[in-house]
């Protein structure tokens, strides 16, 4: 198998990079698969931002505007550039909860401020929302699977994140499996689906869309490590 930061050395980004801002519930899972493409390219950078006071999805928005586009931001987002911003958000109680709604509305509002603001920029979605249901452990597990999830098995485990860990021998690696992002995206996809009244069902997931645009900077380096798979 291969050995990422033995075998591939970080890359400095270049001064006019794209960036991805990725903005998260959890502190561990989601900074851990993100940091594996972090360097992989030096057209991109994927800056991940994790929750400080909660991981509810309002939260993450205030924290957002904190961070992004407040006075005293810490990133400055090159619309020029075609920079991003993702809320990679599981699905949780958050929608019963009514919070989901509220975060899709507020890029919405982002997105249209972005040609207000910017007479030279063409209007594209930079603020999106990427979420999975139950959880961001289901884009984990189409890395490796072409299936969906069967109930039975899922039930058995404590939880959704147990069942992929035990699905999967070994464990996600963090370090190896990302490799197989191409897999996911197509997994990914295939079994996305929504309910008659819009929302993601379960076992489906939005962040082949967030894939997609990570691989368009780093499909070459990607193909370079999986030929390195023995």
């Amino acid at each position: 198998m291969i050995q990422r930061r033995k075998d591939y050395s970080k890359r400095e980004p270049t001064k006019d990079s794209h960036k991805i801002y990725v903005i998260c519930e959890g502190k561990g899972t989601e900074p851990d698969y993100f940091a594996f493409f972090e360097g992989l390219s030096s057209n991109l950078q994927v800056i991940t931002i994790p929750p400080q006071t909660g991981t509810d999805p309002l939260k993450l928005m205030e924290l957002s505007k904190d961070r992004l586009t407040g006075e005293d931001r810490l990133y400055t987002i090159n619309y020029l550039y075609g920079d991003t911003v993702w809320f990679v958000i599981d699905t949780d109680t958050w929608e019963a909860e009514g919070k989901i709604a509220p975060l899709r509305e507020f890029c919405h509002e982002q997105n249209q401020h972005i040609t207000d603001k910017l007479d030279e920029v063409k209007a594209y979605d930079a603020w999106n929302v990427a979420q999975s249901n139950p959880s961001f452990e289901v884009w984990l597990y189409y890395h490796i699977y072409d299936s969906k999830p069967k109930d039975e098995e899922v039930e058995k485990a404590k939880s959704f994140k147990e069942y992929v860990n035990n699905k999967i021998s070994g464990g996600f690696n963090f370090q190896v499996h990302p490799v197989f992002l191409e897999n996911a995206i197509l997994h990914s996809e295939y079994h996305f689906s929504r309910d008659e009244a819009g929302l993601i069902e379960k076992f489906a997931t939005e962040m082949h869309l967030l894939g997609s645009e990570i691989l368009r900077f780093t499909k070459q380096e990607l193909d370079k490590l999986k030929n390195k798979i023995g």
